[in-house]
C-alpha cells in the first residue's frame, strides 16, 4: 500500500482526485485547514473513507506547514507527495499569491527533502497550469526565485507569476536533492464529463459571465488563438496513472489536446453562444488591444479582470508524454467538446444562483448534453418534464413523493435551454424537446411512466402524435396548455417580453403569478420560488428560451390531437388556471382545486392523483 500526502484535496481538482485515488490501494493524508469542514465536504460528495483518508490540519503558508509533531511524523513516512494546493484567484495581490504559492512551494519542498533523506521519496507530483514558461528544457534556471524571480518573469499578474515561480522552485529543489519529480500542466479545468458540473467559476466562468452580460461582442485574438480545456475527472485519472509510474528524473506532462480536438476561440465562442441561446460574435480583435482596453478602465466597468484573457493563447504544445502514459487516443476519448455545452449551461446556472445547494437525493448525469436528475430504484422510471418559469429542480418534491411511495426510479431532465441544460438550435423548435423524449425512451427499454407539466405536457402530446411512445408507456398530463380561454390575451401577454422579464420586480412577478392563476394565493407560492425565477432572468439563455417557447405556445402551436391515443392518457387539471381551459377533447380529466403550477406547490397531493389513476400493474411494477 502506498501512502500519499496531498495538498489541495478539498478543492475542485482535489476532490475528484481523492475519489479516483480511493479506487487504488493507497492511504491518503490530506492537508486541510479544518478537519470538520473537510469532513463535511467529503460527506456531501459521498465518498468519505475514514480507513483510507486521514485529515491533517495545517496551512501551506506556514513553516513546517503548521503541522503538529504527530502529523509531521505521518507526513515524513509517506511515499508520494501530490501538490495541488492553492486557491484559484487571479486577482490575488502579490503578498497573498507569494504567501500561498511561493512560500507553500518552499515549505512542502522541505518535507520532500526530509522524506527523501530519511527513506527515499518515490515521487513528487506538482500540478501547475499549462501557461507556465518552464519545462524540462529550461528547468535549471539558476536564480533565487524569492529575490530575483519577480524581475525574471515579466508577468504582471501576481497569481500567474508566483505560481510559475513556484514551479521553477520545485524543479530546482528536485534537481538539487535528487528525488523524482512529475510536473503536470493541465489546461483550464472544467467539470466532470458525466455531469458537466463546474464548481470552479473563476476560470471559464469569467468568459461565460462576460458573454451572459453582453460584454463579449468580439472574438479575442481571433484565428489561431485557443482556450484549451480538460475535465477534472480526466485530469484526476491521469494523475493516478502518474502515481503508479516509477520515474527516475524530472518529467513534464502537458495535457493540452491535439489541434483537431481543440477548437480555436471563434469556434469555442460559437458553441458557447449557441448553448446560451445568443448570437455568436463574428469580429476578431487582437488580444493585445483587448487587454489594453480592459486595463484602460473597461475592467472596472465590466467587473471582469483583464487577466482573465491570459488563458487564451496561440502557443504550441507537445502532448507526446501523456499519450505514452494513457494511450494515443486518450485526448480523443476525453475531449471536453463532447460535453462542453453542458459545462457552459452549468456555469451560467451557478452564476444565476451562487448560493444554490445540491439536493443529495438526486444524482446528476448527462444524456447527450441534457442534464438528468435521477433517483435510483427498482422498476420502470417515472420521467417528469417541467414547464416554463420552472426547471427540473422544481419537480424534485413531486419526484421524491413518487419514489417514496413506489420505490421506483425517478428521472427529471432540465429541458434544453432551461435549468442546467444548454440550448441547441433546431429547424423546428419542438424537435429539440422531442429529441429528449427519444433519448430517454431509448434508455427506458421496458417503458416508463411519463409525466409532463404545462409545456412538458405539450412535449408528451407531440411525442404521442408522432408515435415516439408506444403502449409500454403510461402518460400523465398535468395542466396541458392547449385550450386558450381568450386568444386576445396571448398576443402580447403581460410580463412575457424580454425587458419585462429582465426588469421584473418581486411584486410584479407575484401579481403575474396570481393574476394568471399559476398559484391560488400568495401564501401558496413555494418559498424562494419568486426569487429563483427573478434570478433566472439574469441569464440570456433562460430569457430567450422562455420567450421562444412562449411564442410557440401562444401563436404557432397547432397540435394535431386526432392522432393522440387516449387509452393510456391520464389528465389532471387545476381549475384555478385563468389562461387555459381544460382540454376536454383529449379525454377524461380529473379536476383539482389548484392553480396552473399545482405540481410545484402540491407535490404530495399530485403524487396521490398520479398514482391513484395508475394501473395496479404499473404501480407494482418492479421490472
Amino acid at each position: 500500500m502506498r501512502t500519499i500526502f496531498l495538498t489541495g484535496g478539498t478543492g475542485f481538482i482535489g476532490r475528484q482526485l481523492v475519489e479516483e485515488l480511493l479506487k487504488e490501494d493507497v492511504m491518503i493524508f490530506l492537508l486541510v485547514r479544518s478537519k470538520s469542514k473537510a469532513t463535511r465536504v467529503f460527506q456531501k460528495k459521498g465518498f468519505l473513507n475514514e480507513v483510507a483518508m486521514h485529515f491533517i490540519e495545517g496551512d501551506l503558508t506556514k513553516t513546517d506547514l503548521g503541522l503538529s509533531d504527530e502529523d509531521k511524523d505521518k507526513v515524513l513516512n509517506t511515499d508520494v507527495i501530490i501538490h495541488a494546493g492553492g486557491q484559484m484567484d487571479i486577482q490575488a495581490t502579490t503578498q497573498e499569491a507569494t504567501s500561498v504559492f511561493l512560500n507553500g512551494a518552499k515549505h512542502i519542498s522541505e518535507f520532500a527533502k526530509r522524506i527523501h533523506q530519511l527513506k527515499g521519496l518515490q515521487q513528487f507530483i506538482h500540478v501547475v497550469g499549462y501557461m507556465t514558461p518552464f519545462d524540462d528544457s529550461n528547468s535549471k534556471v539558476a536564480i533565487d526565485v524569492f529575490q530575483e524571480g519577480h524581475d525574471y518573469l515579466k508577468i504582471k499578474n501576481p497569481y500567474e507569476r508566483t505560481k510559475f515561480l513556484a514551479d521553477l522552485y520545485i524543479r530546482q529543489q528536485a534537481s538539487s536533492v535528487g528525488y523524482p519529480l512529475s510536473v503536470i500542466n493541465p489546461p483550464t479545468v472544467v467539470g466532470s464529463s458525466t455531469t458537466g458540473s463546474t464548481e470552479q467559476v473563476a476560470g471559464l466562468g469569467l468568459l461565460v459571465e462576460s458573454m451572459r452580460r453582453g460584454l463579449m461582442p468580439v472574438i479575442p485574438g481571433g484565428k489561431g488563438y485557443k482556450l484549451p480545456l480538460i475535465s477534472n475527472d480526466a485530469l484526476a485519472k491521469f494523475i493516478v496513472q502518474v502515481v503508479k509510474l516509477v520515474p527516475s528524473s524530472i518529467q513534464t506532462y502537458t495535457l493540452v489536446p491535439d489541434q483537431p480536438l481543440d477548437p480555436d476561440i471563434s469556434e469555442l465562442l460559437g458553441v458557447m453562444s449557441e448553448s446560451m441561446n445568443m448570437a455568436a460574435p463574428t469580429i476578431s480583435v487582437p488580444l493585445r488591444f483587448m487587454k489594453a482596453l480592459m486595463n484602460s478602465g473597461l475592467s472596472k466597468i465590466t467587473q471582469i479582470p483583464s487577466d482573465g484573457l491570459n488563458f487564451i493563447t496561440n502557443r504550441k504544445f507537445s502532448n507526446d508524454l501523456p499519450k505514452k502514459v494513457m494511450g494515443a487516443d486518450w485526448f480523443t476519448k476525453t475531449s471536453v467538446m463532447n460535453f462542453f455545452p453542458a459545462v457552459v449551461a452549468d456555469l451560467d446556472y451557478r452564476l444565476m444562483y451562487p448560493n444554490d445547494q445540491h439536493n443529495h437525493a438526486y444524482e446528476r448525469t448527462l444524456t447527450g448534453n441534457t442534464v438528468i436528475h435521477q433517483i435510483q430504484g427498482e422498476g420502470r422510471p417515472f420521467i417528469l418534464f417541467h414547464g416554463l418559469l420552472s426547471d427540473g429542480e422544481d419537480l424534485f418534491p413531486l419526484g421524491l413523493e413518487l419514489h417514496e411511495q413506489t420505490g421506483q426510479p425517478v428521472w427529471i431532465p432540465d429541458l434544453p435551454g432551461l435549468g442546467r441544460s444548454p440550448f441547441k438550435h433546431e429547424i423546428n423548435l419542438i424537435d429539440l424537446y422531442l429529441n429528449v423524449v427519444k433519448e430517454l425512451s431509448g434508455k427506458a427499454a421496458h417503458g416508463a411512466h411519463w409525466i409532463g407539466h404545462s409545456f412538458g405536457a405539450v412535449i408528451l402530446l407531440e411525442a404521442l402524435a408522432r408515435e415516439y411512445l408506444d403502449t409500454k408507456n403510461t402518460i400523465t398530463l398535468l395542466q396541458p396548455p392547449v385550450a386558450k380561454k381568450n386568444s386576445k390575451s396571448f398576443n402580447a401577454p403581460q410580463l412575457l417580453n424580454k425587458w419585462a422579464l429582465k426588469l421584473a420586480t418581486a411584486n410584479s412577478l407575484e401579481r403575474y403569478l396570481i393574476g394568471h392563476g399559476l398559484f391560488e394565493t400568495t401564501e401558496s407560492i413555494p418559498k424562494h420560488y419568486i426569487a429563483k425565477v427573478r434570478s433566472s432572468f439574469t441569464s440570456p439563455r433562460i430569457v430567450n428560451t422562455t420567450l421562444q417557447l412562449n411564442r410557440f405556445l401562444s401563436k404557432n402551436y397547432q397540435g394535431d390531437f386526432t392522432k393522440v391515443p387516449g387509452s393510456n392518457l391520464h389528465i389532471i387539471w387545476g381549475d384555478q388556471d385563468r389562461r387555459y381551459s381544460a382540454p376536454v377533447q383529449l379525454g377524461k380529466i380529473d379536476v383539482v382545486p389548484y392553480g396552473h403550477h399545482f405540481p410545484l406547490n402540491h407535490p404530495r397531493e399530485t403524487a396521490s392523483y398520479v398514482l391513484g389513476n395508475t394501473s395496479t400493474e404499473m404501480k407494482k411494477d418492479t421490472r
